[in-house]
C-alpha cells in the first residue's frame, strides 16, 4: 500500500497563512494547535500520523462486509482501548474488505481528523483526504482549519477574550464532545493564547523571555528561538518519548533545552543544549529505528509512570545549567 508521504512539516508562515484564510488571529490557531493538534502529522516511517478505529468502522459497514470484518477482529460495536503500536496493518486489513470505509474509519495527521468528516475538511472522500494529507503538515493544516470553517468554529474564535476560559468552550466542545471539560481543554486553550498572544506565562503571571524567530537558513536550533523548526524539533522529541509538560508550542524555552540535553546525553553527543547537525542526525536515526510512535494522539504528555522521573530530571538539568 502507499501509505508512505513526503514527511514535509510545516514552514514558517503556514499557520499564519491558515489563521487568515478563516480570519481568526495566528495567536488564537497557535494556541488550537498546541492543545487540540499531535504533535507531528507523520510517523517515523513518514506516513500521515494515523489511528484506526474498529468501533467506527462497525458503523461504516453491514451485512457481510460487517460480519468478514468483526471475524477479523477489524470491527466491534462498542469503543474498546486495544490500539496496537502501528495501527497500518489494520488500515490496509479493511481497505481490503470495504476500501472508502476503511479509510472513513481512521483518523489523520496533525489534526487527527476523523475520515467521516472529510467532506466538511474539503475533500470529496476519507481517501482523498489521506492522500492529500501524504503531502505535507501544511496539506493536514489546512484541512483543519476548513473543518473549523464548515462546523461554524472559526466565528466561535473571533471576537472574544481568549485568555478566559469560557471563551473557548464552544469551539472546544465541538471539537472533543462531552470529554473536553474533563481534560480541561478550554483552560489549557486559554493558558496558551495568553503565551502565544502576550508571552505571558498564564500559571505564574510572569512574562516569558522574547523569542527571536528562526532564520530560515538557520543551520542551528538555540534556546531563545521560537517558530515551525522549533515545533518540529519538539514533535520529533515528544515521539522519542520526551514530555512536554508546557505543550509543543514552537519555543525554545527551558523545557526544549532540557529535553535537547537530555537527548544528547542519551545519544553520547556533547551536552550543550543545541541542535545542530549532530544532534538532528541523531533525532533523525532514532526515529528512524521506532517501532512505535511515543507521542500521544493530541501531542499532550501520556500519563506514565516515568513522567515523574522525567520531570525530575527536567529540574535537575535546570538547577545544574542555570536555567530558572
Amino acid at each position: 500500500m502507499a501509505f508512505v508521504g513526503t514527511g514535509r512539516r510545516l514552514a514558517q508562515g503556514d499557520v499564519g497563512d491558515a489563521a487568515r484564510a478563516i480570519g481568526i488571529s495566528t495567536a488564537v490557531l497557535l494556541a488550537f494547535l498546541e492543545v487540540e493538534a499531535a504533535g507531528r502529522g507523520f510517523d517515523s516511517q513518514n506516513r500521515p500520523k494515523m489511528l484506526f478505529e474498529p468501533h467506527v468502522f462497525w458503523r461504516n459497514l453491514s451485512g457481510t462486509l460487517r460480519d468478514a470484518a468483526a471475524a477479523a477482529g477489524l470491527a466491534y460495536a462498542k469503543w474498546k482501548r486495544n490500539y496496537p503500536a502501528d495501527s497500518y496493518p489494520r488500515l490496509a486489513k479493511a481497505i481490503g474488505i470495504a476500501r472508502e470505509p476503511g479509510y472513513r474509519s481512521a483518523s489523520y495527521g496533525l489534526p487527527q481528523i476523523l475520515g467521516e468528516n472529510a467532506k466538511d475538511a474539503g475533500f470529496i472522500s476519507a481517501e482523498a483526504m489521506f492522500t492529500a494529507f501524504k503531502q505535507g503538515e501544511r496539506e493536514q493544516l489546512l484541512g483543519m482549519v476548513t473543518l473549523l470553517k464548515t462546523w461554524g468554529l472559526a466565528k466561535q474564535l473571533t471576537g472574544k477574550d481568549f485568555s478566559k476560559p469560557e471563551s473557548w468552550v464552544p469551539a472546544v466542545s465541538r471539537y472533543n464532545g462531552k470529554g473536553y471539560a474533563a481534560n480541561n481543554y478550554h483552560v489549557e486553550a486559554a493558558a496558551a493564547f495568553v503565551k502565544h498572544d502576550e508571552g505571558i506565562d498564564a500559571a505564574t503571571g510572569a512574562p516569558l523571555p522574547p523569542k527571536a524567530i528562526v532564520p530560515a537558513d538557520a543551520s542551528m536550533l538555540l534556546p531563545g528561538m521560537k517558530g515551525e523548526a522549533v515545533r518540529a524539533l519538539q514533535g520529533d522529541l515528544a515521539a522519542l518519548g520526551f514530555k512536554f509538560l508546557k505543550g509543543i508550542d514552537g519555543r525554545f524555552g527551558d523545557e526544549t533545552e532540557a529535553n535537547v540535553r537530555l537527548f544528547q546525553a542519551g545519544a553520547g553527543l556533547t551536552i550543550d543544549g543545541k541542535v545542530g547537525d549532530k544532534t538532528r542526525k541523531a533525532i533523525a536515526a532514532r526515529l528512524a529505528a521506532l517501532d512505535e510512535d511515543m507521542s500521544p494522539p493530541t501531542g499532550k504528555p501520556a500519563d506514565s509512570p516515568a513522567s515523574g522521573l522525567l520531570a525530575l530530571l527536567l529540574a535537575i538539568l535546570n538547577v545544574i545549567f542555570n536555567r530558572k
